[in-house]
């Protein structure tokens, strides 16, 4: 008795090609893809050939065929990914006195464990479950079942983009159709076939400050500086230089600062220029908190080894060099302020 094979849904069957037409549009498109060979957020479609060896159904006992099918997924990091698959089976069963055609179809999810990152070459573990199928016109046999599946594989992306490749899967079914009898029933599947990986990656992040371009309010942002939420720089103290950049954090508001927010010091005598009451100290001069020569005997504010006029009274105003000033020249010394 000759057995004629029933072909699979025309309407499933185009379904998933313009599904499968879709996925591979949008991967092509130029603003789709950011990075590939499964790294985090890639998309993953592809298509799929195999072949199945059935368990026995009971009475049916399907014999080994070639299935195909499609497949979509997400990877959530370059480690672990999620995919749904559809493939289907038409073959012969073996029941006496006839060759009835039989249907063995799949609708799953599954899990996967992926492994070498950044690889060219990854394997992978995977877990999943699904409804399972099998119908026979001949026999009147159309029965669905719960069944779950576990396995493994390796893909092997091509290029440096690697945008497409080749994946291989092997692995066992456990399903139980109550209604054919027979227990539970245990399938072996290995194939293998074509796959694309698109979408996914690290958001660009043009000034390295890590926020995301999409997201960044202040481009362009310097190196090293901490920024907000927004990807602008902090400035903690309020003096111009972004926080992660500042030497000297905390600088009291207002003073003047050099390029690194530490305190200006003009004359490098460590006492900042805001409380420096003695101004263009000599760098080799040993000075007070204020700034002022610990080596000065007349208290006027010069150093004594620069002083011309050592012993000026302490109430007169100097000049550079220690000197009592009579700035208009009417023979009385200027003397300070109160």
């Amino acid at each position: 008795m000759t057995a004629t094979h029933p072909a699979p849904s025309l309407r499933s069957l185009r379904v998933a090609l313009l599904l499968l037409a879709g996925a591979l549009l949008s991967a092509l498109a130029p603003s789709a893809a950011l990075a590939n060979g499964g790294d985090i957020r890639d998309i993953e479609v592809g298509v799929f050939t195999g072949s199945m060896s059935p368990d026995s159904y009971d009475s049916i006992d399907p014999d080994n065929g070639i299935f195909w099918g499609l497949r979509g997924g997400y990877f959530f990091t370059p480690k672990w990914s999620v995919e749904g698959t559809y493939q289907r089976l038409s073959t012969d069963g073996d029941v006496p006195g006839a060759t009835p055609s039989v249907d063995l179809s799949s609708l799953r999810a599954n899990g996967l464990w992926n492994f070498r990152a950044g690889k060219k070459f990854r394997w992978f573990l995977t877990l999943g479950l699904g409804k399972e199928k099998i119908e026979s016109d001949d026999l009147d046999v159309s029965e669905s079942a719960f069944g779950w599946n576990y396995g493994g594989g390796a893909r092997w992306f091509f290029g440096k983009s690697k945008f497409w490749g080749l994946r291989a899967d092997a692995r066992w079914v456990m399903t139980d159709p109550s209604d054919i009898g027979g227990g539970t029933q245990t399938n072996f599947e290995w194939g293998g076939g074509l796959m694309f990986t698109f979408g996914g990656g690290t958001p660009p992040d043009s000034d390295g400050d890590k926020v995301n371009d999409k997201l960044d309010q202040c481009a362009g942002t310097p190196k090293g500086a901490i920024v907000d939420a927004n990807g602008c720089p902090k400035d903690s103290d309020g003096d111009r230089v972004y926080d992660g950049l500042d030497k000297c954090a905390a600088t009291p508001a207002g003073w003047k600062v050099d390029s690194h927010g530490c305190p200006a010091d003009a004359d490098g005598d460590g006492v900042a220029d805001m409380v420096d009451k003695c101004a263009d100290t000599p760098k080799e001069a040993k000075v007070d908190g204020a700034g002022c020569p610990v080596e000065d005997e007349d208290h006027d504010g010069i150093w004594d080894k620069i002083d011309r006029c050592p012993h000026t009274a302490t109430d007169l105003k100097v000049d550079p060099v220690g000197c009592p000033v009579d700035a208009d020249k009417d023979g009385n010394w200027d003397k300070k302020t109160p």
